[in-house]
């Protein structure tokens, strides 16, 4: 047994001092003078005196004045500096007031008094002081460092049957040795670190004895919170005993890290006066705080945490440091996905959310904390592939007796080792994507027999025999997809140079697949000439040549040049004439429709286009007077007409422009057969 394990057992030695420290106090001076009282008021003050009224600054004095009344020190009592001992039990004393300046005080009585606080300044000058008994006070209160300081060698300390709630830690633990501080039969429920002092790893402190007994403790000290920082120091540091009889401990999760430090050392040690029992919780209520730990039942310390602390509604939530672990029970709860969140805690968790309807593994930010996760027996139908990532460091995960077909699994779970994941009887949708699924099952032979596979072709196989069965076909698989999607890019690539030429051949594909419609119709006009009127010869010609020749067919003409009165023709002229004309004679020179300050042609062509795409009995023919090329005309229109070559050239070699401009234009109205 190492000296750290013996001194952390001293803790719970209740009565016995550690035997290589002898509690023997010695007093310096043995012959003493005594003082006596004078009240001076009704109110207890008083003075103090010797017995021949004369002060020798040799001698040493004791007061003793028990069952009095006074209420205060006398208020001469620093002209006694000498003073040694004070003994003013049962008395009425509220104050202390200036006893600090007793500086070779050692022994002091107030037990049974009025006192109610003690600051921190009440003893600190009185470094003599050994013996102090302030019991069976009112003290409700004790300053941190007022009992117990570097200033103060205290060895014998009374505080008990007070009305203290809270103690500071500071009060109790001394460097070096002391005999005993007692503080029992008070009302305190907690040790306070008000301080915030941490003690020191290369120093001990006691040995001594400290009575704590008949408090109403519920809660087991948290050491780290009192200065230790590493709990497995606690017992180099302590070199001395605590009496807890009669506190309500709760046997939790706060004392089962003590214990289990001590655990070694009180399994082969048994010590008759130790009684400290369990107060609660209701499963260990009486039970021997020993007798626990000598049956091995640490797991039993444990502390339930409630929703208001984070745990998810209508879960359990349990932390057990027997286990290191942190248990979130949250069986058959109806919930429909994984909790959002769980409380902190520096140990591992174990998640169990089985017989619930969750149908998706979503992934959570503590997954990655996750050491065991139970998810079975849910209609679980996919496993988020980051979930998986976060979980591939937990021991154990089950989604064993899933209830519903899983159509997605992460190939990631084949790096989970094989004793750490459960697949029994779960059903996964499989195909070509997860042959994978096969060799991994090869190595994973304990869970392999359960793992089933829906197929499109074979139906529910199971899962290690899925290569076997899908093999062939997926290796057919591809050369289908070749074949697809070259087919797929052939569509699209058809479509796209289809898209391409209806877009910029629009024009040309109105003009080829225009059907004329023959039946008679009424028209005033059978013809009207479009030309750029500020061209003189091709004006001559229209005048000296083409009208001639149209006239002697006897068709209806209309020339703007010659049929309208003013040099310009209004829009909505041009647009009647044009309802009653059946066909527009276009004369393409290099200026048509390129003539600044003559917007005419252009209104003419428009109206005439768009007659022609909308009537069928309509025709357009263009002579191509100054024999131009499609790239030397801005109209997309007029340039369709001269790709396809549905133009009449001026001027051929054979001279028969004239006539296949008649016999484009068709019969006049007047020839026309009457139905």
């Amino acid at each position: 047994m190492d000296r750290a394990t013996f001194d952390l057992v001293s803790i719970f030695i209740l009565t016995l001092i550690p035997s290589h420290f002898a509690c023997n106090v010695t007093r310096n001076v043995d012959i003493l003078s005594d003082l006596y009282l004078e009240y001076t008021s009704m109110d207890g003050a008083s003075l103090a005196l010797t017995s021949n009224n004369s002060y020798h600054s040799e001698k040493y004095f004791r007061l003793v004045h028990q069952n009095g009344v006074i209420g205060y020190l006398p208020t001469n009592i620093c002209n006694f500096l000498n003073t040694i001992r004070i003994y003013l039990s049962h008395n009425r004393i509220r104050l202390l007031g200036n006893i600090s300046c007793l500086i070779n005080l050692e022994e002091l009585d107030l037990n049974n008094n009025r006192l109610t606080t003690i600051d921190d300044k009440t003893f600190t000058r009185l470094k003599k002081l050994l013996f102090l008994d302030i019991s069976e006070n009112r003290i409700k209160h004790l300053d941190p460092l007022s009992v117990a300081s570097p200033n103060l060698n205290i060895q014998y300390l009374n505080a008990s049957y007070n009305e203290m709630t809270s103690l500071d830690i500071t009060n109790i633990i001394m460097s070096g040795p002391f005999c005993e501080r007692d503080f029992s039969s008070n009302k305190i429920k907690d040790l306070t670190n008000v301080l915030d002092q941490l003690l020191d790893p290369n120093n001990t402190y006691g040995p001594g004895m400290v009575y704590m007994n008949d408090n109403p403790f519920q809660r087991w000290p948290d050491f780290r919170k009192l200065g230790v920082q590493n709990l497995a120091m606690l017992g180099k540091l302590f070199d001395f005993g605590f009496d807890f009889r009669g506190a309500n401990f709760s046997c939790d999760c706060e004392m089962e890290p003590f214990l289990e430090i001590a655990e070694e050392v009180i399994r082969r040690t048994w010590v008759d006066f130790f009684h400290v029992k369990c107060a609660s919780p209701p499963n260990l209520q009486g039970e021997l705080i020993i007798d626990l730990v000598k049956e091995n039942k640490l797991d039993l310390f444990v502390c339930t945490i409630d929703a208001e602390n984070d745990c998810p509604v209508n879960c359990k939530c349990t932390e057990q440091p027997s286990k290191s672990r942190f248990l979130v029970d949250c069986q058959g709860k109806g919930l429909r996905e994984l909790p959002r969140s769980l409380p902190d805690s520096s140990f591992e968790y174990e998640l169990n959310v089985c017989y619930n309807v969750i149908s998706v593994l979503d992934n959570r930010n503590y997954l990655g904390n996750i050491a065991v996760l139970k998810i079975c027996n849910n209609p679980l139908q996919k496993v988020n592939d980051e979930a998986i990532k976060n979980l591939l460091n937990a021991r154990s995960v089950s989604l064993a007796n899933n209830t519903d077909l899983i159509y997605y699994l992460p190939k990631t779970i084949q790096y989970f080792p094989s004793h750490s994941i459960d697949l029994k009887n779960v059903i996964l949708l499989c195909d070509c994507d997860t042959l994978w699924l096969s060799d991994w099952l090869e190595h994973h032979q304990t869970s392999s027999d359960s793992i089933f596979c829906e197929t499109e072709n074979h139906g529910r196989v199971n899962g290690i025999h899925l290569k076997g069965l899908l093999l062939k076909e997926c290796k057919e698989l591809p050369s289908k997809i070749v074949i697809v999607c070259v087919c797929l890019a052939s569509v699209l690539i058809l479509f796209g140079v289809t898209s391409y030429f209806c877009y910029n051949f629009k024009y040309e594909l109105a003009i080829l697949f225009r059907r004329h419609d023959d039946s008679i119709c009424e028209f005033q006009y059978d013809i009207y000439i479009s030309s750029d009127e500020g061209n003189d010869q091709l004006r001559a010609w229209i005048q000296l040549v083409l009208l001639p020749f149209l006239q002697t067919f006897e068709y209806r003409i209309y020339f703007p040049v010659r049929d309208c009165m003013s040099s310009n023709i209004a829009e909505e002229e041009c647009k009647n004439i044009l309802r009653t004309t059946r066909c527009f004679l276009v004369i393409l020179s290099e200026r048509y429709l390129c003539h600044e300050g003559r917007p005419r042609t252009e209104m003419e062509w428009k109206y005439a286009w768009d007659l022609y795409l909308n009537d069928k009995h309509r025709k357009i023919v263009m002579i191509n007077f100054d024999h131009l090329s499609a790239s030397l005309v801005r109209p997309r229109q007029i340039k369709a007409f001269l790709r396809l070559g549905k133009v009449i050239d001026f001027g051929n070699r054979d001279g028969m422009h004239l006539f296949n401009m008649q016999s484009a234009i068709g019969e006049p109205l007047n020839y026309a057969p009457i139905v």
